[in-house]
């Protein structure tokens, strides 16, 4: 496997540098799941949707002692890498290699090896991730790469579209889906005190592998939402309101790092967690 030493002096297994050091950013750097006063504290139950390589749950190893953290990572290969990033971690972890939907299954997901973070189940919306690129072309091509801003305006979208097929070509893998409900019921787990979820277009199946008698026991939640699919319009606030009703005060974050792409961020805690 290849081995990548990040910013902060860590040795980590990695599938491809640009996710490798992108979610370094995410989670070490900019803190995104912690926000709005979501933490965790000594003894806490964390779950991991959609681990990729297991940095998440490295962070979260130190913030807080004894720590019992499960991770979920659809993806064989990442996987893999995950399970080397998160040997002798000081917390107690068990890892899946699955998905997590409303109900056990098996199913295929586009696994993008240039960029495994962005691997999924539901492809994003084609049509829209062009437009969108095109929209934001100077923040979003210009600033990766910096020769693009000689293309003439009437060729950027045929050089986004011809950039967005090299970068996405995917293999289609199989892919086993479990229900978060009966992992709950597999560990005979109490409470959850943090859910993360980054899955990838995948966020309102997750959800709904929660049977109604186990939303108690679910605390926090921070977890990314991508409205960059079909039928994806306005499901950032679908899914605040799902959870409000849950009894969850929600954050909703739109000027996220990804925001002008359709990648929002929101954050949901139950009003008696401290």
């Amino acid at each position: 496997m290849k081995t990548l030493t990040l910013p902060n002096g860590e040795i980590i297994t990695y599938v491809d540098k640009l996710t490798a050091l992108d979610i370094y950013d995410e989670i070490y750097i900019e803190n995104d799941y912690l926000r709005y006063g979501i933490h965790v504290a000594d003894n806490d139950v964390v779950f991991d949707v959609g681990a990729n390589i297991g940095l998440f749950s490295r962070f979260m190893a130190t913030q807080a002692k004894n720590l019992r953290i499960f991770t979920f990572e659809p993806v064989p290969i990442t996987f893999d890498a995950l399970e080397e990033n998160l040997k002798n971690l000081p917390a107690e972890v068990k890892n899946y290699n699955v998905g997590l939907a409303e109900k056990e299954g098996i199913t295929k997901i586009h696994y993008y090896p240039k960029v495994s973070a962005d691997s999924a189940i539901i492809e994003f919306d084609w049509d829209l991730k062009v437009n969108q690129f095109l929209r934001n072309y100077k923040e979003m091509v210009v600033g990766f790469i910096p020769g693009a801003k000689y293309v003439p305006k009437f060729l950027r979208k045929s050089f986004i579209k011809m950039g967005l097929k090299r970068m996405y070509k995917s293999e289609l893998i199989p892919c086993k889906l479990r229900a978060i409900s009966d992992i709950i019921q597999e560990n005979n787990l109490k409470t959850i005190n943090l859910m993360k979820i980054d899955a990838e277009n995948y966020e309102f199946q997750v959800l709904s592998g929660i049977n109604e008698s186990d939303w108690d026991k679910i605390q926090q939640i921070s977890m990314e939402v991508h409205e960059h699919i079909e039928g994806g319009e306005n499901l950032l606030n679908k899914l605040g309101k799902m959870l409000e009703d849950k009894g969850f005060n929600v954050k909703k974050e739109k000027d996220s790092r990804f925001g002008s792409m359709g990648v929002f961020m929101l954050y949901a805690k139950k009003s008696q967690v401290n």
